[in-house]
């Protein structure tokens, strides 16, 4: 009886020993794998520049322009220069944007109508507000090619579908033509 007892509290203390020791284990390959995590999502741009900030105000530092690491848009990396010491910092270029008005922020106005001899339709911003002491332009313009695809109204779309009918029917359904059965 004492030995059944025994076995019984080896056991238990063997599955509680191997429950501790399963997650120390986990633990100890979560911790790492989440601190690289962070590492990796940490794009640095606030803590960079408010690093520069503390030595230099925003008027004496000088900011380049934004390069993407690929292509002409996303992520990418600006110098910024105070005093005698040179930082990248990191920034983004939405895609699809005026690369050259990227650091200006404009409030747009709602695109106008087609222009018929040039394709494009435009619209004009004011100047809303400047990143990274860029230099703005109070007013800007930009275009875009005007929709390839007319948009039809609900009633034409249907005219177009009754038309389709009418041509098809007599393909999709010969014996609805008037062709009588064969009375054999």
């Amino acid at each position: 009886m004492e030995t059944s007892k025994t076995l019984q509290l080896t056991h238990i203390t063997m599955r509680s020993l191997f429950s501790v020791t399963t997650l120390l284990l986990l633990l100890a390959l979560t911790l790492p794998a989440e601190a690289n995590r962070r590492a990796k999502n940490h794009k640095g741009g606030k803590h960079e520049k408010s690093r520069l900030a503390s030595e230099c105000s925003s008027a004496e530092t000088q900011y380049g322009k934004c390069v993407p690491e690929h292509g002409d848009c996303g992520d990418g990396l600006r110098e910024a220069t105070c005093k005698d010491r040179t930082d990248k910092i990191h920034c983004k270029i939405p895609c699809n944007w005026k690369k050259d008005i990227s650091d200006c922020k404009y409030k747009f106005g709602p695109w106008g109508s087609c222009d018929g001899d040039t394709n494009t339709k435009s619209r004009s911003g004011t100047l809303k507000r400047v990143l990274f002491n860029a230099e703005c332009q109070p007013t800007v313009s930009v275009s875009k090619p005007c929709s390839p695809k007319m948009k039809k109204t609900r009633g034409e779309s249907l005219k177009f579908l009754i038309a389709a009918r009418h041509l098809l029917d007599p393909i999709l359904h010969p014996a609805q033509r008037g062709a009588k059965p064969d009375a054999s």
